[in-house]
């Protein structure tokens, strides 16, 4: 009878052992979401990878996972507001209609804060300030340009809606080509010859050159016509969403530049892995 008694008791305890990891293990998370929207194809800033990390992010309604600097900053703000991250994997130009449409809280996908767009999205501070460059052959005839002079001729192609397209115009005497939809469509227009140089963020650049060796980028020594808002980078909130643009603005004053710099670099290095 105690043996019976002992074993019953065995099995009750290993049945509340199970329920209580069960119960741990589907733990609901009420927490508030922040959903956010990025392309996932913009590296070193965010990009699609098939297999979980320690520094990756699933891609809701996918078995993907975002990986990047902006993967790693909303990571950072959504602890921080103790709120639950949910990332959604959008193209460039349907971004701000989602933020619009309220399909996302946030857009954090190295975007310009420009004058255009705070027409129709509120911008946070600045959480990457970086160099545009020119990204062409390594073999190019362009490759030794230093001024907006140097490049007459070139086929230049740039992103569809974005600063990079814009400053094509700066360059005196080249062919605008029609803006592609993101980096990697770029590349291969440059890789087949189809363009000859596109325009891009130095952090951008790095990555694309480090998984492109027959590529490189050039600095200008007398450089693009820019103001200080097109070359940072801010995190877009609905028109009038001032309580969550507040949040994210006192999360971004306690992250120095050093950690940004070292995030950023974290991010072309694992790119390239």
């Amino acid at each position: 009878m105690k043996q019976i008694t002992k074993l019953l008791s065995f099995i009750v305890i290993g049945v509340l052992l199970i329920t209580i990891t069960s119960c741990k293990n589907n733990e609901i998370d009420n927490r508030p979401t922040f959903t956010v929207g990025m392309e996932c194809a913009y590296a070193p800033f965010n990009w699609t990878e098939n297999v979980k990390s320690d520094t990756n992010y699933p891609i809701e309604g996918t078995s993907f996972y975002a990986e990047g600097y902006d993967v790693q900053m909303a990571k950072k703000i959504a602890d921080a507001l103790d709120y639950r991250l949910v990332i959604k994997a959008i193209e460039w130009d349907g971004l701000i209609p989602a933020l619009q449409a309220g399909q996302i809280d946030a857009i954090i996908a190295g975007m310009s804060d420009t004058e255009e767009r705070r027409i129709n999205v509120d911008f946070t501070t600045a959480y990457y300030r970086s160099t545009h460059v020119l990204v062409m052959e390594k073999n190019s005839k362009y490759v030794n340009g230093t001024t907006l002079n140097d490049f007459a001729g070139a086929n230049v192609v740039g992103q569809i809606e974005t600063l990079y397209d814009s400053l094509i115009d700066q360059l005196i005497g080249v062919n605008h080509l029609t803006p592609l939809a993101d980096v990697p469509t770029i590349i291969t227009s440059i890789k087949s010859k189809r363009a000859d140089i596109t325009i891009l963020e130095e952090p951008v650049a790095k990555g694309v050159i480090e998984t492109n060796p027959d590529l490189t980028y050039i600095t200008l020594t007398s450089g693009f016509n820019v103001s200080e808002e097109d070359v940072c980078v801010a995190i877009a909130v609905k028109k009038g969403n001032s309580n969550l643009q507040n949040q994210i603005n006192n999360v971004l004053t306690t992250i120095n530049e050093t950690t940004r710099d070292n995030l950023m670099n974290q991010a072309i290095a694992r790119n390239v892995e």
